[in-house]
């Protein structure tokens, strides 16, 4: 498995990242899967290290964009954020996690799956697509 981060969905991610987000901070990542591949279209901000993502968050933007949440970003996660997402609800979903300082935060993808309990199994980063590239 890996993930494909469009140009658009980049430029939102670094927009986020200028912000200098505070540990904790997160977002949902608006896509699709196409084979092994996340392919990811748009990260939209959500919430902060005070606020886990529920369950109930996927159901509701899943009457927003069926079936097109593909995952969750967040800046330094904190437990209770890794906790949230290591269940059920976010199973086979993507989970970008940026660690590193604000101004020059590095990128690590996961996938969480299920072996035994729920963990967060690394995946690839697919090379950065040119704009105007098909």
């Amino acid at each position: 498995m890996d993930a494909l981060i469009t140009p658009e969905a980049r430029r939102e991610l670094e927009a986020w990242a200028v912000f200098r987000p505070r540990p904790g901070a997160w977002g949902v990542l608006v896509g699709h899967v196409r084979g092994s591949r996340f392919i990811v279209e748009k990260a939209f901000p959500a919430g902060s290290a005070a606020e886990a993502p529920r369950p109930r968050l996927l159901a509701g933007l899943d009457g927003v964009w069926p079936d097109r949440t593909i995952g969750l970003f967040a800046f330094r996660p904190g437990a209770a954020f890794l906790a949230a997402v290591r269940g059920p609800a976010w199973y086979g979903k993507l989970v970008l996690r940026f660690s590193g300082p604000g101004r020059a935060p590095v990128l690590h993808p996961f996938v969480v799956a299920f072996e035994r309990r729920f963990t967060l199994a690394p995946v690839g980063l697919a090379p950065a697509v040119k704009e105007g590239s098909p």
